[in-house]
């Protein structure tokens, strides 16, 4: 379980304050306007933002404490995060071995979490000169490898175009009903595209989250800030 409560920080004029207990697993799309707290929710949770208050509750560990590396997640943001004068396998094995040691092992491994995601590459190939929507495959390879039980991805795919787009929300959704025991958080503001892959939402406005609790779709249509953010 996940549980934040009452949890918050200002930017400026910006105040958030966030409350929702997430009991299960599966995919569940962060949504809401710009600005509305869909990156700082995440990066609360990862331990890159510090709380001024409140409390963040995972498998019964308390987060507040701990660095982002000794947390039970991995997260992705929009840029790719990989190192261009690194290979494939080295992008990746990165994420489980800092000195990138090129054993039978360590190949073996890279190559069950490409596969994974469909990503049929040379894996000496410098992800420099691979395409966009490869990239990122190799940025959600290097979460995955970490094998966390929660996976951030924080508007991953939008700079993307539409094509390469859907084929990674299906790799997301793929990569979900392989790992049943994942809890994955993917915040977007496309949300007919998240509708294809979940119908579990967090709706954020101004700093909050709206009725503190996952929302399905039919639920958010109801809501008349989510018919404002429609428009």
């Amino acid at each position: 379980m996940l549980k934040l409560n009452n949890l918050s920080c200002s930017f400026d004029s910006f105040n958030t304050n966030f409350n929702i207990e997430i009991a299960h697993t599966g995919i569940i799309g962060v949504v809401g306007r710009s600005g509305s707290g869909k990156s700082t929710l995440l990066n609360l949770i990862a331990g890159f933002i510090k709380p001024q208050s409140g409390e963040i509750f995972y498998q019964n560990s308390f987060l507040n404490d701990l660095e982002p590396s000794q947390r039970d997640l991995s997260i992705l943001f929009q840029n790719y995060n990989n190192f261009d004068h690194l290979n494939v396998f080295e992008n990746v094995i990165l994420g489980i071995d800092p000195q990138m040691k090129k054993t039978p092992s360590n190949y073996k491994i890279t190559r069950d979490i490409l596969k994974k995601l469909s990503l049929d590459i040379d894996i000496d190939t410098p992800v420099n000169l691979l395409s966009g929507g490869e990239q990122q495959r190799v940025s959600i390879a290097r979460c995955l490898i970490r094998n966390k039980s929660m996976l951030l991805l924080d508007e991953p795919f939008n700079s993307l175009d539409p094509g390469l787009r859907r084929g990674l929300y299906e790799d997301v959704l793929m990569m979900t009903k392989k790992t049943p025991n994942l809890l994955t958080l993917i915040s977007s503001h496309l949300i007919d595209e998240l509708r294809k892959i979940t119908n579990a939402f967090i709706f954020l406005h101004q700093g909050k989250i709206i009725g503190n609790k996952i929302l399905s779709f039919k639920e958010l249509s109801t809501n008349k800030f989510f018919n404002e953010y429609l428009k």
